[in-house]
């Protein structure tokens, strides 16, 4: 489903900053290919395969997250004071549950097996319910 919702939230938030379609599409495309790189990551039976995706992936989402701080807050900077603090919130939102989402898959069961499953699928789920939930 992040293949879905997760264009959506940018969609949402590159709109309220009023972001230009070019740079919607090219924070849409970091999204997906994160999204994509991140599926890699859980489908390898092969550990260095598996992190090196999953490194690909991280890289993708910290240049993503850069790009929503820098490109599209620049975009918000002339609006309205109440639209400069609404995409502040959902900037916040999507900044800190996203930077959540890598640590979770390390320490579960795909990568470090740090926590159990029930344990990995909760986190997974009060983040899923945060970042998407909390968003809208």
């Amino acid at each position: 489903d992040w293949l879905f919702t997760t264009p959506l939230l940018l969609l949402d938030i590159g709109l309220l900053a009023g972001a230009s379609n070019r740079d919607i599409l090219t924070l849409v495309g970091l999204d997906a290919f994160m999204i994509v790189t991140g599926l890699g990551a859980t489908l390898m039976k092969i550990p260095v395969a598996r992190f090196a995706f999953w490194t690909i992936s991280t890289i993708a989402m910290l240049v993503l997250l850069y790009y929503l701080v820098a490109v599209f807050g620049d975009a918000v900077s002339g609006s309205d004071p109440d639209t400069v603090s609404t995409f502040n919130a959902l900037r916040n939102i999507i900044l800190v549950t996203w930077l959540i989402y890598p640590v979770a898959w390390l320490v579960g069961t795909e990568g470090l097996n740090l926590i159990n499953l029930y344990g990995e699928t909760l986190l997974f789920m009060v983040l899923d319910i945060t970042a998407k939930v909390g968003f809208g």
